[in-house]
């Protein structure tokens, strides 16, 4: 397999910088036992994007994500009303939440004339890896052809980054004991809330270039295979990042060399394909450790 520098090159970049957005924080939602909220969230924002586009009749990314982040919180917010309200255990309102806007984003595509301007579910779902390419700029400066989506990735992997780090012990006991981190006021409710808006940040920025499919799988795999092995939440971070940033390329090449190895007529899609070695290796690691 050869790497090209106008195709592969920023394609990678912008699936380890959404690694790094969502992967870092996932480990925090792993570890309060609510990876379905990042699931909630990545369908939720369909709707939220469906809007950008209806309200300000482009498909300006500032608009789009101002939708998209508006719908992931209100999702969160229609959650928890949803668990208070019903008492039902705390994964059921989080599905019939998401699949109550995701379903509801589908119908405004198709009723709203979005498809008319390539906003459709096969690209939310997988994402445009594919489609990021270098394009240099005559007489212009190198950073000129890079594709927006990698500014945007960069800048979500940057904050989530600095979140972690700066918040790191309130956040780990957030975690492991909510109730005693609000009584002692190490983390109180501004920063649980500031946590979740950068989780829809982190998701909304992937979104374009991943798809909601592989925003899933980064969300939870890497820390869910990683969590066996840790003994520090710091441990888990890095361990979650380093496995996830290997798994994903080596799902990239096989989504790449799929006509050498399979015999398909065409290269699979790289996000399903990462989404599918992260999801295998997950049970894996857990084997691997029992046998440790």
């Amino acid at each position: 397999m050869t790497i090209s520098l106008a195709v592969d090159v920023p394609a990678l970049i912008a699936l380890l910088c959404a690694l790094v957005a969502c992967g870092t924080l996932g480990n925090f939602l792993v570890l309060r036992k609510e990876a379905m909220t990042g699931d909630a969230i990545a369908h939720s924002v369909l709707p939220g994007l469906v809007a950008g586009f209806l309200v300000t009749g482009t498909r300006s990314i500032s608009a789009m994500f101002i939708g998209a982040a508006c719908a992931g919180i209100a999702s969160i917010l229609l959650s928890g009303w949803a668990r208070r309200a019903t008492r039902l255990e705390p994964g059921a309102p989080l599905g019939i939440v998401f699949t109550g806007l995701f379903a509801l984003g589908v119908v405004l595509l198709e009723t709203q004339g979005a498809r008319q301007v390539d906003l459709d579910p096969e690209c939310v779902l997988f994402g445009s890896l594919e489609t990021l390419f270098y394009v240099p700029v005559l007489d212009a400066p190198w950073y000129t052809g890079v594709p927006r989506a990698i500014w945007t990735l960069g800048a979500a992997a940057a904050l989530a980054l600095m979140f972690a780090l700066l918040f790191l012990k309130e956040l780990s006991l957030l975690a492991f004991d909510p109730s005693a981190a609000r009584h002692l006021g190490v983390a109180p409710r501004w920063l649980e809330r500031a946590f979740l808006v950068i989780v829809s940040a982190s998701i909304v920025a992937s979104f374009e270039a991943v798809g909601s499919v592989l925003v899933i799988g980064i969300l939870a795999c890497p820390a869910l295979l990683a969590a066996p092995h840790a003994k520090s939440v710091k441990g888990q971070i890095i361990i979650s990042l380093a496995a996830g940033a290997l798994l994903s390329v080596l799902g990239y090449s096989i989504a790449a060399l799929a006509p050498q190895l399979f015999g398909t007529p065409t290269a699979l899609n790289s996000a399903g394909m990462i989404a599918v070695v992260l999801a295998i290796a997950v049970p894996l690691s857990h084997a691997l450790r029992r046998r440790a």
